[in-house]
């Protein structure tokens, strides 16, 4: 969708950039309308069908979600634990077949039934909108207080396939239906919908945070304006206060902001000086070194402590053993790339399992092969916003790898570290989506351009529709 036929706009929207309205909303035209009548359905009933068919407690730490804002309604934030809720969904577990057979949760204990992944070191705001949400419900079955939350995540689903297709309008505004075909590509994207189907704050996060590249679209397409700044700066803070899988948003955003004050190209020295001097003075204001070596400054101190929870100076030291690190890197890579496209529930579940694994790597290999030949052409094609959304789209994604690539760290002798799953890099969907359509382009002769955008949504179709049917057989027909 970045070739030249498609995301090189008119003549006078290259002119005249300046020219576009910049201090409120945009507005939807009566076609536009016209499509949410049809998309927002069909995306409701089309995660709707995943809400319902995945059995309860079967996603990616849905109980310990579940019982924090559990905990939350009978408590506040900072209750302990509630035995009699955790006993009802430990049974309603037991009962829908969460464990293997013969494994029992205690039940009579005065302690609460051993249910796994607690998520209370999250930060509360995820858990305090499902806690009012299914407040009123609290005395129903769990399982329908959990469906209730279900039903919320599709319908931020929906919000997030509307953003996806406004960013598409935004920056190819000559080609309306290439927004379609981006927001069919994240809608269908098996793992994604399945995750975004789940009571999980990964929801909230990933729709925050498409949220806020919808207003960097903005910002980089009209340059400075009240929109682009709110929604940007909204659905940045919103997504850290929700996990903080979304600081990497920071970057993006700040680059966002310089473009959008400055509209004219930029030397690439510029950018050197500039990271420099960044880095350097973020590095002189986080730590300082003494006779006891590397130690970060107070601020930074409660902050890993409070939020991070992690150490970051033998977090910085060990990206330094490159010798044990690597391997790790190859198979992190392998495991989250596959978990990303092809994996569901809680990841135990493949999608036509191998041919989808090499499929996906495939088509992410053609799109980088696809990229490296498409930056020769777009510096001389694409106006100077159009470019910088690329830009800005290749500069998530390797922030969404560098950073899942650091949760293995530290690493330590003679301990296996956890390898990270493809959903952490779901905030970064969009871009990734966006460069795997544009690279996918770029492989094709000039002729065929314009049609190849609607294959690779075949492609998904598919395989959602086989993850449909995967989930359908493992659950109910075996």
């Amino acid at each position: 969708m970045t070739q030249t036929e498609v995301a090189v706009a008119p003549p006078e929207q290259a002119v005249s950039e300046q020219s576009q309205p910049k201090h409120r909303f945009p507005a939807f035209s009566g076609a536009e309308k016209r499509v949410i009548s049809w998309l927002v359905p069909l995306a409701l009933i089309h995660t709707l069908i995943y809400v319902f068919l995945v059995p309860p407690w079967q996603h990616y730490d849905e109980p310990g979600h579940f019982l924090y804002a559990a905990y939350i309604v009978r408590g506040g934030i900072n209750a302990p634990d509630d035995v009699a809720i955790a006993r009802e969904v430990a049974d309603s577990m037991y009962r829908y077949n969460f464990w293997p057979p013969g494994v029992r949760p205690d039940l009579l204990s005065l302690r609460p039934p051993g249910i796994p992944t607690d998520q209370r070191h999250h930060p509360p705001l995820y858990y305090s909108v499902i806690a009012v949400l299914i407040s009123p419900f609290r005395y129903v079955p769990v399982e329908y207080q959990l469906y209730l939350g279900r039903v919320f995540s599709a319908f931020l689903m929906v919000l997030t396939v509307i953003a996806v297709w406004r960013i598409g309008l935004t920056i190819t505004p000559d080609e309306p239906q290439m927004a379609l075909v981006l927001a069919a590509l994240v809608a269908g994207t098996p793992a994604f919908v399945d995750l975004m189907s789940a009571l999980n704050s990964d929801v909230l996060m990933n729709f925050a945070a498409v949220t806020a590249f919808l207003g960097c679209a903005i910002l980089i397409r009209n340059g400075w304006c009240g929109s682009g700044m709110l929604l940007a700066v909204l659905g940045t803070g919103v997504a850290i206060l929700t996990k903080r899988t979304a600081i990497p948003l920071l970057v993006p955003l700040l680059l966002t902001l310089v473009w959008s004050m400055y509209r004219h190209p930029i030397r690439w020295w510029v950018y050197l000086v500039g990271g420099g001097l960044s880095t350097g003075t973020l590095l002189m204001l986080s730590f300082t070194l003494d006779t006891d070596g590397l130690r970060t400054q107070p601020w930074l101190a409660a902050l890993e402590r409070d939020y991070l929870r992690m150490d970051i100076v033998a977090w910085l030291q060990s990206w330094l053993n490159w010798e044990r690190a690597w391997p790790w890197y190859v198979r992190t890579v392998k495991i989250a790339h596959n978990h990303f496209w092809v994996r569901l529930a809680w990841g135990h579940i493949p999608v036509w399992y191998p041919v989808g694994d090499w499929l996906f790597a495939g088509l992410s290999i053609a799109a980088i092969i696809g990229l490296l030949r498409g930056t020769r052409q777009w510096p001389v094609v694409l106006p100077n916003w159009q470019q910088r959304w690329l830009w800005l789209c290749a500069i998530a994604v390797g922030l969404a790898w560098f950073t899942l690539l650091g949760r293995l760290h530290p690493l330590y002798e003679q301990e296996i570290p956890y390898i990270p799953r493809g959903r952490y890099l779901y905030w970064a969907i969009v871009p990734t989506i966006w460069l795997l359509e544009a690279g996918w382009q770029q492989l094709w002769p000039a002729r065929w351009q314009p049609l190849t955008p609607y294959l690779l949504l075949a492609i998904i179709t598919v395989f959602d529709m086989a993850a449909l049917v995967t989930l359908a057989t493992f659950y109910y027909l075996r």
